[in-house]
């Protein structure tokens, strides 16, 4: 698994993001990853983006920052989804995207309980 995947993630709980699902689209050799978290307002969204760029040094256009319904980031490998609860469940990546979820704190869970 990517660490800076991993560290994106212990990233986002650490900013108590909401619902965060990581998806492994990764295909012919080519890495891919899908992060979708939810937040209750936009002002949430904005921030949380705001804050992940900067935790990731991403300079890039954020897309939908303007509304802060749905914002994405294309922080290639790492597509990060940020959405208010609303738009999530009205889009519902999660399911589209089910068969491909994956938990990339899975290996870190384990080593602490040794």
């Amino acid at each position: 698994m990517k660490e800076e995947l991993v560290k994106l993630v212990e990233y986002l709980k650490k900013i108590k993001c909401k619902n965060i699902s990581t998806f492994d689209l990764s295909e012919n050799g080519e890495e891919k990853y899908f992060i979708i978290v939810s937040a209750t307002s936009c002002d949430e969204t904005k921030k949380i983006a705001d804050e992940v760029c900067e935790f990731i040094g991403y300079d890039k256009e954020k897309d939908g920052y303007h509304k802060g319904e749905w914002i994405i980031l294309n922080a290639e490998p790492m597509i990060i989804h940020i959405f208010t609860a609303t738009e999530r469940a009205k889009y519902n990546l999660d399911r589209l995207y089910k068969s491909k979820e994956i938990d990339v704190l899975k290996p870190l869970k384990k080593k602490k309980s040794k």
